[in-house]
């Protein structure tokens, strides 16, 4: 068995020659030496005990030996051989001193070796060899936000993020371990997911353009920060939830054809041939799943030929609305260990989980990906194709490059106008009769008290949500958006609440008609106000985003919109109980209520105000809890007629159908009519307040509503 000595020099000179046979072996502890055509076996162990220092190495001289420097190191006084750490001891070249990397990039000198990185502010785009080594080349970012020392106080954490993506991008740090890679990789998801975040207030051009340089960057800095990964599957996850998986295999590794990535709600496969590219080391396959990418770039142009044929079918061609679509998946970025994917050797397959398209006229699922311009970027789907194995909760692409990926669905939104035209005409018939509703709660003295007031402020709440919702079209500005997205919200849980004091109220008054306990004002105001602020502060510290820039309401995405659903769910539950138990228990005494009145007066009086009580008492909203797509239109109709015209049954209910609201609005014409002067004020004033004390007693049972 022949033994080798770990050097890089054997001269093998006047070697003793234990054995001179062709083919002969050598026994242990002996080396084969060639000595001028001879081959002999010299003894190779003379190396064992000598000292060489940290940096040098033993050389085998056949009988004798000498020591050298390891590569990157030499001896301070020129020489290349010395005997021992006594004649000289090798220290570290300093190759930074000479021209070793790019003129864009930095050198910094490391133990036997030299490190080229980008400087602050640059990132490494390509390399190149020179002089059988490789150099790399850097390039300066050119994020399109403010910059560190020209931000104002509301730009500060804008700036702060910005400046952090910079370094960490231009500058890799020099990472000691794996673990200390797979942390970093997770502190760069993390700021990544808060600039994103950031960027779904900013306008739609710059936020195209910052999500596509982000897009770019975070793949070019992936394929060269692998290199600190081991080989094998990493995946990495960030606080948001945007994932990252990855395979690294060694070039002469053949065990399969197919990498294959998986993440919560994407797969990838694709051959390793058409991963690898010989001179480019390592074969790397990664996909980056984005958390929250798909509601910046929701707002972008389309091009492809299924996006055209959105709305070409017959029975839409006479309507002027525009093709429109929604992000159904995560958008994700496929990369792999080279930049030339702009046409693969063979094609890659993506398979997307997402939510059941809703069902929506000349509706389409598209395969796109995001391809980038000048300008920020748009969607296409040139290159990709929808696979027939799609299911409606799972589809699957196939394309002939690599870039970002995401499934959209196309469609036609179609305005039902009748109904638009019925929403704007109720709720300005309702906000009519809400503005003389407010002045009668207000002056009318006859019906003062904690039940009035009650009204008065379900009818203030009620104008001002109505004023806002008439308002939702007007902006077009994201922020302003959602910034009334965020008064809607307040206004109808405020709405719901002062509801929700209705039906305890009547509960109070009607079934606990002899108890003494009522309720304060600080109660209702508690409830009325307070309330409604505490769930509208809570929902928008836990997701601040969920205030749609689209249609200026409560987005849907992350259950945002149960924020507004789940205590409307619960009031409606509980006032619907009361008015049950309030219909019944009049029901049973409603011939005592008005002895004067025919049967099919009563009945028509009760049936009235039964329907003018659940309207007020917010019932009604039950049909917008159904309304899920176009088959569910004749609920949209019942609850538009309800619900826009609310303000209508308050004042029908509580005004027009009160005999003491009657009297003075009989009385307030009639001064209208005859003018004022002085005596007649007063005896006005005395006689309001005669009937009005004379009405107070029995008016439980004279009001003909509920």
């Amino acid at each position: 068995m022949k033994t080798f000595l770990n050097s890089s020099v054997d001269k093998c000179i006047g070697c003793q020659s234990y054995s001179t046979k062709e083919n002969a072996t050598c026994k242990n502890g002996y080396k084969m030496c060639n000595t001028g055509g001879n081959k002999c076996c010299a003894y190779t162990s003379i190396c064992q005990h000598k000292n060489c220092g940290k940096y040098g190495t033993c050389v085998r001289d056949c009988d004798d030996f000498f020591c050298e420097c390891k590569s990157g190191f030499h001896l301070p006084n020129g020489g290349s051989e010395f005997k021992s750490v006594n004649e000289g001891n090798c220290t570290d070249i300093n190759e930074c001193n000479g021209s070793v990397c790019d003129e864009t990039a930095l050198c910094n000198n490391i133990e036997g070796s030299y490190l080229c990185f980008c400087p602050p502010g640059y990132f490494q785009y390509s390399n190149t060899v020179q002089e059988n080594k490789t150099k790399i080349k850097c390039k300066e970012f050119n994020f399109p936000l403010p910059s560190w020392n020209n931000c104002s106080h509301k730009q500060s954490f804008l700036c702060n993020i910005t400046t952090q993506l910079r370094n960490l991008f231009s500058s890799p740090p020099i990472l000691s371990s794996q673990m200390d890679s797979k942390k970093h990789l997770g502190e760069t998801l993390d700021k990544v997911d808060n600039l994103l975040n950031l960027m779904e207030a900013e306008n739609k051009q710059q936020s195209h353009q910052v999500a596509t340089e982000v897009m770019q960057v975070m793949e070019t800095w992936l394929r060269m920060f692998v290199l600190a990964l081991p080989n094998g599957n990493t995946i990495i996850r960030s606080k948001a939830g945007t994932e990252l998986a990855m395979e690294i295999r060694t070039a002469d590794n053949t065990s399969q054809d197919l990498a294959q990535l998986w993440l919560n709600e994407t797969q990838m496969d694709i051959s390793w041939e058409a991963a690898s590219k010989k001179g480019e080391g390592p074969s790397v396959v990664g996909l980056l799943s984005y958390q929250n990418l798909g509601s910046i770039l929701s707002s972008a142009d389309i091009e492809g030929s299924d996006w055209k044929q959105v709305g070409k079918s017959k029975q839409l061609m006479k309507e002027t609305s525009k093709p429109n679509y929604k992000v159904l998946s995560k958008v994700v970025s496929a990369f792999v260990g080279h930049n030339k994917t702009a046409a693969l050797s063979s094609p890659v397959t993506f398979s997307f989980n997402h939510p059941k398209p809703e069902s929506k006229p000349d509706a389409k699922v598209i395969c796109a990906f995001w391809k980038p311009t000048d300008r920020g970027g748009h969607w296409s789907q040139i290159g990709c194709e929808r696979l027939n194995t799609s299911t409606a909760n799972r589809t699957y692409c196939r394309c002939n490059h690599m870039t970002s990926f995401a499934v959209l669905m196309a469609f036609y939104d179609v305005e039902d106008w009748g109904l638009s035209i019925l929403t704007k005409v109720g709720l300005v018939v309702s906000l009519i009769c809400l503005f003389f509703s407010i002045l009668t709660f207000l002056f009318c003295r006859a019906i003062q008290g904690i039940r009035t007031t009650i009204h008065l402020h379900l009818c203030l709440s009620l104008f001002a949500a109505h004023v806002i919702f008439l308002g939702t079209g007007i902006s077009s500005n994201t922020t302003a958006c959602a910034v009334v997205a965020g008064l809607l919200h307040y206004s109808f849980l405020c709405v719901f609440c002062w509801m929700l004091l209705e039906g305890v109220q009547l509960y109070l008054m009607v079934v606990q008609v002899f108890n003494t306990h009522s309720l304060k004002h600080w109660h209702i105001f508690l409830v009325g106000y307070g309330i409604p602020a505490v769930l509208v502060g809570i929902s928008a510290a836990i997701d601040s985003k969920g205030y749609s820039s689209r249609n200026c309401w409560l987005s849907r995405e992350r259950g945002f919109l149960w924020s507004f659903l789940g205590p409307v769910s619960f009031i409606i539950v509980v006032n619907a109980v009361v008015f049950l138990i309030t219909v019944w228990r009049l029901s049973e005494k409603f011939a005592d209520i008005n002895p004067d009145l025919t049967k099919l007066k009563k009945q028509r009086m009760f049936t009235i105000t039964a329907i003018a009580q659940l309207c007020i008492l917010g019932i009604t909203w039950i049909f917008g809890l159904f309304q899920f797509s176009n088959q569910t239109l004749v609920l949209s109709y019942l609850f538009t007629i309800f619900n826009s015209l609310q303000g209508l049954f308050i004042f029908l209910l509580h005004c027009v159908l009160k005999k003491q609201v009657r009297d003075d609005y009989y009385r307030w014409l009639c001064q209208g009519r005859r003018g004022k002067t002085k005596s007649s004020d007063k005896y006005s004033e005395f006689s309001s307040t005669s009937g009005s004390n004379t009405l107070r007693s029995p008016k439980t049972l004279k009001e003909s509503g509920i």
